[in-house]
């Protein structure tokens, strides 16, 4: 089986990532108007669902079994493959129908893989206990982030697609997977990393800063002090979670202090979004919204990914990929701003900036994919 981890684990998530990356970059040109009854809504959902499933998931999966059990059973590495059947399916579904027949199917059957694969990793985890509670956390959430798509069917059932709750059941699942089992599964990953121990206090105070941080997606919904509240003491206190690691990150590599200088400013965005100024800015424009879930996917998650590789990536590419990033950020910021000075359609920019984002990603995964499957091949031979 270790002949071939190199090869088989790691080439979905490249692959996918690559193929959603593609998906978003036609979902960006046809917001151009350049591409006529362009299914932008199908489309849309395909993007999403490859880039969470197929990349992000995937690359989480793979560096848990490759970094905290003794290697991937063939029990377990059937499973692996079992989802990505269900993600290649999904991204060709979502594409032809939307949410149906087939793709309520095939997400149905990768959450329910996903629970098999999850609870084999939690029986064959080995490493520093406080990593390990980290990564059952993480698990734990990944189960209970599910509870919204099992809203949605009752929600559906009783007409109720037009009501708050079935736009929260969504927020739920995506709350608990983003903030949730991939971001616990992202720390367990880094602290083992960097060696770095949690106690038992700063544990207490993480898992309730995600929970409480809830409350935030609670706030495009309704409008009640209670939860401005709760949702300000999750933003303080995941704040302060960071903060109280600043000395333990000071003496690591480079890579990982810039890493936690990311989160760090991620803990800072949360209290702005305490704000009720700034949580309004977020809930009435799409644009801010889409800022903040890209810098999340982009700014965190792809970055932490490709530093754990295990390829080198030449600085070159980081600096590029970080100049696109950051310029889509900023359109999406201020788009009235940039498009008078450009006198450029916004969307036309966003393509552009989007452009070398994607084009930095494909470089990445496909000279990784390039290089693990020689390795792999240079593995077998011996």
């Amino acid at each position: 089986m270790k002949a071939i981890t190199a090869k088989h684990l790691w080439s979905f998530p490249l692959l996918f990532g690559f193929l959603g990356g593609i998906i978003g970059l036609v979902l960006r040109y046809a917001f151009t108007g350049s591409i006529a009854n362009f299914p932008f809504k199908f489309v849309l959902h395909s993007h999403s669902h490859i880039m969470l499933l197929g990349f992000v998931f995937n690359a989480l999966i793979v560096l848990l079994f490759t970094r905290f059990t003794n290697g991937i059973d063939t029990t377990s590495y059937r499973l692996y493959l079992a989802l990505q059947v269900c993600v290649a399916v999904l991204l060709v579904g979502f594409i032809i129908q939307g949410y149906a027949l087939v793709t309520i199917t095939f997400s149905t059957l990768h959450l329910w893989i996903s629970y098999c694969l999850v609870i084999r990793l939690w029986k064959r985890l080995v490493g520093k206990k406080s990593d390990l509670i980290l990564i059952k956390t993480g698990s734990i959430f990944h189960f209970i982030s599910s509870i919204g798509p099992y809203a949605l069917g009752p929600l559906m059932a009783l007409k109720m697609q037009a009501s708050p709750w079935y736009e929260q059941a969504i927020f739920f699942y995506l709350h608990f997977q983003y903030f949730g089992s991939f971001f616990l599964w992202m720390l367990a990953i880094l602290f083992q990393k960097t060696t770095i121990r949690l106690t038992k206090k700063q544990m207490s105070l993480l898992v309730g800063a995600i929970t409480l941080l809830y409350a935030h997606s609670l706030q495009y919904s309704f409008n009640h002090l209670a939860i401005q509240i709760v949702g300000s003491i999750g933003s303080i206190a995941l704040f302060l979670f960071f903060l109280k690691l600043k000395k333990s990150f000071s003496n690591q590599k480079l890579q990982y202090q810039l890493f936690f200088g990311t989160l760090l400013f991620i803990g800072i965005l949360n209290c702005f979004g305490s704000i009720p100024y700034f949580s309004n800015l977020v809930i009435t424009n799409r644009f801010m919204l889409i800022a903040w879930l890209h810098f999340l996917f982009l700014g965190m998650y792809l970055p932490f990914i490709w530093m754990e590789l295990g390829t080198k990536i030449r600085q070159s590419i980081w600096v590029v990929y970080i100049v696109f990033l950051l310029t889509s950020e900023a359109f999406l910021l201020f788009p009235t701003f940039f498009s008078e000075l450009f006198a450029t359609s916004i969307m036309w920019l966003l393509f552009i900036a989007y452009f070398g984002v994607v084009l930095c990603i494909s470089v990445v995964h496909l000279t990784a994919l390039f290089q693990k499957n020689k390795i792999d091949e240079l593995t077998r031979t011996r």
